[in-house]
């Protein structure tokens, strides 16, 4: 047991195991259909920015201070499961195959901030950001390296998501107020590395490293106030997501 696990561990790094236990699957053939379920942990991360369209309400120097100060950083890290598909064929000790993944995400932020304006200091703003994104799907290629019960891979593909993003801002100098929500469709491109080690002619466990960039999500709101002034903001969020993930395979 203190072998396999330990092989466990060594496939996310493409490591080598040896002994009687890496024998017992010798001459393993990866081709075929697959699927299995994977666990881990996500570091989602989310830019989110507060700009002025049109300044009306807001001055310059206003704007350049929002600007400055609204654009921010939400991590979140969390724990995730999901489920993969696959098919592969391998040429010798090559392999080359496509994967379909879906899994969940644990990404649901929120920042809060007040300050004073520059230019009227006994006024002050307040700035709220939200984002938040449950699931995430991906279609990759993988290119693989068998040897023995050993398989080492990379893996590059695309990915989707629905980002949510809400953002308000509000002020005590003419009770000025803004607000935004968008949940919308994200798209980007993910690449990994990881590696499998077969337990049986059925059986693998795996262990995987993935990143994926996604777009971003943006929208305009208006500012309503009582020297009705008015104006526009504009608000934008786009996410980026590591992700370490082990887990078993069934090959058919």
């Amino acid at each position: 047991m203190k072998g396999i696990l330990f092989c466990a561990l060594a496939a996310l790094t493409g490591g080598v195991c040896s002994g009687a236990q890496a024998q017992t699957a010798s001459g393993v053939d990866w081709s075929g259909f697959y699927a299995g379920g994977l666990i881990g942990a996500t570091d989602s991360r989310s830019d989110v920015s507060m700009l002025v369209g049109t300044p009306k309400y807001l001055d310059a120097t206003d704007a350049r201070q929002i600007a400055r100060s609204g654009t921010h950083q939400l991590d979140q890290s969390g724990v995730s499961g999901g489920l993969f598909v696959g098919y592969g064929k391998q040429f010798g000790n090559v392999l080359v195959g496509i994967e379909g993944s879906a899994n969940s995400l644990s990404l649901s932020k929120e920042y809060v901030t007040t300050e004073a304006y520059e230019t009227v200091p006994s006024a002050q703003m307040t700035r709220k950001k939200a984002v938040s994104a449950d699931w995430m799907a991906g279609l990759r290629l993988r290119l693989g390296w068998a040897q023995h019960n050993w398989l080492t891979y990379v893996t590059a593909g695309i990915a989707a998501t629905r980002l949510q993003l809400n953002s308000t801002l509000s002020d005590n100098a003419f009770s000025g107020y803004s607000h935004a929500s968008k949940s919308d469709w994200v798209t980007g491109a993910s690449l990994g590395f990881g590696g499998e080690y077969a337990l049986n002619r059925n059986w693998s466990l795996r262990g995987e490293y993935l990143y994926t960039k996604f777009g971003s999500v943006s929208t305009e709101s208006e500012v309503t106030s009582t020297n009705n002034s008015g104006g526009t903001l504009v608000h934008k969020a786009d996410l980026d997501i590591h992700g370490i993930f082990m887990g078993a395979t069934y090959r058919f």
